[in-house]
């Protein structure tokens, strides 16, 4: 079982998040680009709920990213977009 989400998350890495950058804004998000890649995110981005907010990424590599993330990385990517 380990074996293939270990697959999937290397061709996630290596592969990359997709390139096109969204020009809607980030409605109802908190940031306006991706923690990760620095990409623009928008409606339709792939998204996570952090201590009531939605956090929005440019693909789902980068969503994986987050959720290996630390509480408390994530609390400071959080803090810092005030």
């Amino acid at each position: 079982m380990k074996a293939p989400l270990m697959i999937v998350t290397a061709s996630l890495l290596l592969v990359g998040c997709e390139s096109s950058p969204r020009s809607e804004g980030s409605p109802g998000m908190l940031n306006a680009t991706c923690p990760f890649s620095g990409n623009p995110v928008g409606q339709g981005s792939a998204t996570a709920k952090w201590e009531g907010e939605t956090v929005g990424f440019c693909c789902a590599g980068c969503v994986s990213r987050w959720d290996a993330w630390s509480d408390g990385q994530k609390s400071d990517f959080v803090s810092a977009q005030d």
